[in-house]
Parts: structure tokens; C-alpha cells; sequence
């Protein structure tokens, strides 16, 4: 939810804010977050954190390819993953959550899971609307880093362990 106000503000930077411009990245999103809901439904496999972090880590990885070699194509092809992998992260996350909690605490997960969620876009907000005027396009490219980083650390971290506990 993040990135996407942060694509947003790089919208109204970079291209001037123009309507059109605008409406094409929710629709290409809209369109993204349909065929990852779709792609979602035909999953068999159980829901693990693995595939969590390596889609996580793709996104990152796409943002960075797509803001060096930034062109309305690429911005469009970032709107379209956006859609895809939110739309399965969020399905993804939700299922694992359910999965993994006792039922006696699934409230209470699920409402700081929320809470969390609404609660960090406004500071999301507050740092990178400074960023994003002087960053312009490398904004993808800095998000796309911190995503990859992030999750390869996550990817790491649960090889590890699972080879301690094995």
C-alpha cells in the first residue's frame, strides 16, 4: 500500500500530474490486482513464507529494472506488477495467517495486522513525499533496493533456520 502512494506522488512528479496518465496506472493496476487474484485461485500449493519473500523480491527486483530504464512503458509494466503481486500478498498473507495463528488469537493477530497496515501509510507518506520531487524516477529504483534487500534477508534468515532446525 505503500509503494502504491509512492508511485502515485512519482506520477504527479514525473509526468505532471496528468489525468489520463493517472487513470491508466489505476487501470493497469486494477487490471494487474484481477490477474493476481485470479492466478491466486489456481494456486494448489499451501501458502508459504518462502514464496511470499521470493514474489516480494521479484517486485524489487522489477522496480529497479524498470526505474534505470524508466519510460511510460516500464511505468506501466511497474503498475502491472504492482496489481499482480499486492493482489497476491495480500490474499497470500492473509491465508498464511490464518494458517500459522491459534484460533484463539486470530482476532487479535488480524487487527494489529491492520492496524499496522493503516497505521504506517501516513508516515509512508510524510518521509517519501520529500523524497520523491528530488528523487523523481530513482524513487523506483531506491523502493525496489529496500525490497530486495529486505526480503533476500527474510529468504536468508528462514534457510537458516530451517537448516538449525534440521
Amino acid at each position: 500500500m505503500l509503494v502504491f502512494y509512492w508511485q502515485l506522488l512519482t506520477l504527479h512528479i514525473i509526468f505532471s500530474g496528468e489525468f489520463n496518465k493517472l487513470q491508466s496506472f489505476l487501470t493497469v493496476s486494477a487490471v494487474g490486482g484481477l490477474l493476481g487474484g485470479v492466478w491466486l485461485t489456481f494456486q494448489k500449493r499451501k501458502i508459504k513464507p518462502e514464496r511470499i519473500y521470493r514474489e516480494q523480491l521479484f517486485y524489487g527486483i522489477m522496480l529497479v529494472f524498470c526505474g534505470i530504464f524508466f519510460s511510460l512503458a516500464a511505468w506501466i509494466l511497474i503498475a502491472l506488477i504492482y496489481g499482480i503481486f499486492q493482489a497476491r500478498f495480500f490474499g497470500s498473507i492473509t491465508t498464511f495467517i490464518q494458517d500459522e495463528t491459534d484460533i484463539k488469537f486470530l482476532g487479535r493477530i488480524f487487527g494489529l495486522t491492520f492496524l499496522f497496515f493503516d497505521g504506517i501509510q501516513p508516515l509512508g507518506d510524510f518521509i517519501f513525499g520529500f523524497f520523491v520531487s528530488s528523487w523523481q524516477r530513482w524513487t523506483y529504483v531506491i523502493l525496489g533496493i529496500c525490497l530486495a534487500i529486505f526480503f533476500s534477508i527474510l529468504l536468508y534468515s528462514n534457510r537458516n533456520s530451517k537448516r538449525t532446525i534440521n
